[in-house]
């Protein structure tokens, strides 16, 4: 999953040139599943805790096949932004579920470990897809092949997850549906999210844009109201939040860390390399490896190590690893060399390493098995909320300024901006207790 959605990154000016499509409306793209999967994580992952994780883990594989065989057909830009909200939606039947089967099958001295590898796999699938699509487009000189490549990847992970993979813990009693809170959570974060995309295009204080986040406070106000007054068996408890503080600072924390090191700092990272250093977009593609890379190593190692001495302190290491490699980046000039770049953003990478996984451990962890789902599906959910947060304060602070001689000096704000924010994180993660269970 993690392939799909970078191939699509390097796509998005093939996709352009191809459909004729002005670049700023083909961005909705990869916005449209971004959406997609952050609205519907937490009702998918409730209703997996109810019908069976590998059911629904299965469904969303299937369904990702058959959107992006569909997006590889689409027509005109308006179809592949529709079927790649299809997508989205169907990842996060995947996603909110996949943590969630393997904490499952691995025990608690187990689980970071296994969690570990599984976030150094998505790393390395984040590293090797704009490789993999550049390398495709290149061979075959078409974007269509980027979602063509994958069918068959898909299919066959559904066959093999069909015979290997246990079938899931179900809370063994039937349960009430809440639709009303599940609709309402949908369409208010889906706006939420639109409302984000809108105010980076059209302005903060654009009717249209806050016309959206007008409709999104009042659909999740109503959502908060059924849920804490009216459903009977909410789709998302919010008394969880008040109760258990692991589960609630390990989901601010995710929220913090992907403000601060993943979407944003992306963007922040091509801008420096292509405009400040003047080298080419492959170039600021072979830098980012870096990150990728020390991620990956480090992953499962903190992950075996969160199983031995808790979390807490390696999440918070992290976030402070995190917070001086931005802090470094913030003060390089207009002159610095690759190697230097190269250096902090795999100080970086080894701060990511350090707290993804044991992060992850620790919300599953906070809550008893039959709400696996709701916990993996909220851990999604504000790791993509994190990661859009994340571009639009990039997007207030660099905004109008790249073609300004002191384009530079305002890239060293923005990484220091986004440093304050890890630093936050920071103090989060060291402030989560010892371990707690919801009942």
């Amino acid at each position: 999953m993690t392939v799909d959605n970078s191939m699509l990154f390097v796509a998005v000016p093939q996709i352009a040139t191809a459909l004729k499509e002005d670049p700023a409306l083909v961005t909705w793209v990869p916005t449209a599943s971004l959406i997609g999967t952050t609205a519907f994580s937490i009702p998918f992952g409730r209703l997996s805790d109810v019908w069976g994780r590998k059911r629904l883990y299965l469904l969303g594989l299937v369904t990702v096949g058959v959107s992006g065989l569909l997006c590889g057909f689409a027509q005109n830009v308006y179809q592949l932004i529709g079927l790649r909200l299809l997508t989205g939606a169907s990842s996060a039947l995947i996603a909110a579920n996949a943590w969630a089967l393997i904490s499952e099958v691995f025990s608690s001295q187990e689980r970071g470990k296994a969690l570990g590898i599984n976030t150094a796999v998505g790393f390395l699938g984040l590293s090797l897809g704009p490789v993999i699509g550049g390398s495709l487009i290149t061979q075959f000189g078409t974007w269509r092949v980027t979602f063509f490549s994958l069918v068959p990847v898909y299919f066959i992970l559904s066959a093999l997850s069909y015979k290997w993979l246990p079938g899931g813990t179900t809370s063994g009693q039937r349960r009430p549906s809440d639709l009303p809170g599940s609709l309402s959570f949908i369409c208010g974060l889906a706006l939420l999210m639109l409302g984000l995309s809108f105010g980076r295009v059209s302005g903060w204080t654009s009717s249209s844009t806050l016309a959206i986040f007008g409709s999104s406070i009042i659909i999740l106000g109503l959502f908060g109201y059924l849920e804490l007054r009216i459903a009977r068996d909410p789709m998302l408890d919010l008394r969880i939040f008040s109760r258990n503080s692991q589960f609630t600072l390990g989901n601010i924390s995710t929220l913090l860390h992907y403000m601060s090191a993943h979407q944003g700092l992306t963007v922040l990272i091509a801008f420096y390399v292509q405009w400040a250093l003047n080298r080419s977009a492959a170039v600021a593609g072979i830098i980012t490896l870096a990150k990728f890379l020390t991620m990956a190593i480090f992953s499962p190692f903190s992950g075996w190590l969160s199983d031995r001495i808790g979390p807490r302190w390696l999440c918070a290491l992290g976030m402070a690893f995190v917070t001086g490699s931005l802090v470094l980046l913030a003060n390089m000039g207009p002159d610095a060399s690759l190697v230097n770049v190269f250096l902090r953003l795999s100080l970086l990478g080894v701060g990511i390493g350090l707290f993804a996984s044991p992060n992850i451990n620790s919300v599953l962890g906070s809550l008893s098995k039959d709400k696996l789902g709701t916990a993996s599906g909220t851990l999604g959910t504000f790791r993509s909320l994190g990661g859009t947060l994340g571009l639009v304060l990039v997007g207030i602070i660099i905004g109008g300024g790249i073609a300004e001689a002191g384009f530079a000096r305002q890239l060293g704000a923005a990484f220091m901006a986004l440093a304050v924010v890890a630093f936050l994180g920071m103090i989060v993660s060291a402030s989560r207790g010892r371990k707690t269970t919801d009942k």
